[in-house]
């Protein structure tokens, strides 16, 4: 296994060098404005960061490690790396010359610093807990490190690439942080990205403009501005007007789109939407026995969640909300295109509204019951309002009383972490941040976990913990295809609703781009070319 894994990592290394794309010829010049739906949480040490704000803030910044077109892990500031000892010790060699945008090198003790900051007490990471399984970190030169664990843990490079969604590892400056200060850090960052920090301002706009003369490719746009545009129809109008060069879209707008002359570019089967049922935590303080779908009797409570699932027509709401974009699968942060996917967990909880009413009945609740469908937009998923709306609506026929409480993600953010929405529903969408299932899980539905938004189960636990040790793949395939996968689609922890795609609208200043297939929302800004 040592063997094939250091082939692999040969290979990523010639890969980089032939396939990646080349830097600009040209010096920077222009702009590159960007309208997306939300942001708001955004924070810049390691420690504060809680994720998902990836789509603005990762211009700046870069990982150990990233992606290739085929999903692969390849080369970044780590130029080789080693899988020992079955997975419990990985070996970090680093590219040398590699400078922050302070002009300081990059070395091995500012990777040290900034996962041991990840990991500390109090920290606000997604990834806190898992590098919190670090036994030790030993820097063994000023390019090289090593990272031990207890147990094996076959799948940190997923947690340190900056080709998929939440990678939230980024390398800080130790040097920078522990001059200036973590105030004057947060209020003036640097990364090692194609992109350095111009001006920020929280929830509203950020500004990058181009590194030029960087180590891996100098941007095609002088600067790069992001913009907090909710309306759907504001980011709409500002493409058409050239006031924004790049939007976030749902599916619903793409022949709105092309009506008016303007591409589309789709990454297929990159978000995975289900509605969080608030509150399956039954071991913490916050729990509330009173929730219908959490009730401390399993059997009624399964039946309420199962009414849930019967009462949404999940294919009526892919085609009147998401614009017929992506398919309905029958359980959660499972896709049509996985390895571990099968005929019986494709298959959608059917539309059975009068069977839903029954079940209600047996478990208690005749006349329905009360709750709120919180309505949040999410960073690369501005259509999620409209999916809970519609979810919304389907209770009601049911004779559930719905009320609607529209809240910014910014806000939210202290709930899920705090687990203190028992009773609360809402739209999500689980990002593709790690290439299994499990992995996401591990962060948002693991009793350890920093956030939670799904649900916490001893036996969701156990497979969490066998995964992060099994090498072989297909051996985790087959637990992901022949066991979770069945467990989840059974036990029906949230309302399921299916795969969709991650659109963005391109006005006509930008030319090629190439993206990563498998991330969600828009990404490789320094790769975008200006049209000719």
């Amino acid at each position: 296994m040592r063997r094939s894994l250091e082939t692999i990592v040969l290979i990523a290394t010639v890969f980089l060098c032939v396939a990646a794309p080349a830097p600009a010829l040209a010096a920077p010049e222009g702009t590159l404005t960007v309208a997306v739906a939300t942001f708001g949480n955004e924070r810049w040490l390691p420690h504060l960061y809680v994720g998902a704000e990836d789509v603005v803030l990762k211009p700046l910044w870069e990982n150990l490690l990233s992606r290739d077109g085929k999903g692969n892990l390849i080369p970044l500031l780590a130029e080789r790396w080693q899988v020992l000892d079955g997975g419990r010790t990985w070996r970090f060699h680093l590219r040398k010359a590699v400078r922050f945008h302070n002009g300081a090198e990059l070395t091995a003790e500012d990777v040290k610093f900034t996962f041991t900051a990840i990991a500390k007490e109090g920290s606000a990471n997604s990834l806190a807990p898992e590098f919190r399984l670090v036994k030790s970190m030993e820097v063994e030169g000023p390019y090289a490190i090593a990272i031990r664990f207890e147990k094996p843990f076959v799948t940190l490079g997923n947690r340190v690439t900056q080709g998929l969604f939440g990678s939230v590892a980024y390398i800080q400056s130790k040097k920078y942080i522990e001059t200036t200060g973590e105030d004057g850090a947060e209020r003036h960052p640097v990364g090692t990205g194609p992109w350095k920090f111009v001006e920020h301002v929280r929830g509203d706009r950020i500004v990058y403009e181009a590194v030029e003369g960087h180590w891996r490719a100098v941007p095609h746009f002088k600067r790069l501005v992001f913009l907090k545009v909710p309306e759907p129809a504001t980011r709409m109008a500002m493409l058409r007007t050239g006031s924004a060069d790049v939007i976030e879209s749902g599916g619903e707008y793409v022949d709105e789109l092309k009506k008016v002359g303007m591409r589309t570019l789709t990454m297929p089967n990159t978000v995975a939407i289900w509605v969080i049922l608030g509150g399956q935590w039954p071991t913490r303080p916050s729990y509330d026995p009173k929730v219908p779908w959490a009730l401390p009797d399993a059997e009624r409570a399964r039946k309420v969640r199962l009414a849930l699932n019967l009462a949404v027509d999940k294919k009526a709401l892919f085609q009147q909300v998401l614009g017929g974009v992506g398919a309905p699968v029958g359980t959660v942060n499972y896709y049509p295109t996985d390895p571990w996917i099968s005929d019986a967990l494709l298959k959608p909880i059917p539309y059975d509204p009068v069977r839903a009413k029954t079940l209600l009945a047996e478990a208690g609740y005749p006349s329905g019951f009360e709750v709120t469908m919180n309505l949040t937009a999410w960073p690369g998923r501005g259509f999620l309002p409209d999916v809970g709306e519609a979810v919304a609506t389907y209770w009601e026929k049911i004779g559930l009383k719905v009320k609607r409480r529209p809240v910014d993600r910014a806000v939210f953010a202290a709930d899920f972490r705090a687990r203190s929405y028992a009773g609360v529903a809402l739209a999500y969408a689980g990002p593709i941040i790690g290439p299994e299932p499990w992995e996401l899980f591990y962060r948002i539905s693991y009793s350890k976990a920093a956030v939670h938004l799904l649900t916490e189960h001893p036996k969701l636990d156990a497979f969490i913990e066998r995964l992060g040790a099994e090498p072989n793949p297909t051996e985790r395939a087959r637990i992901l295809r022949d066991e979770m996968g069945p467990w989840l689609y059974d036990y029906m922890p949230a309302v399921a609703i299916g795969a969709t795609h991650s659109i963005a609208g391109v006005g006509p200043k930008v030319g090629d781009w190439p993206l990563i297939p498998g991330h969600m929302g828009v990404h490789n800004w320094e790769y975008v070319m200006r049209a000719r």
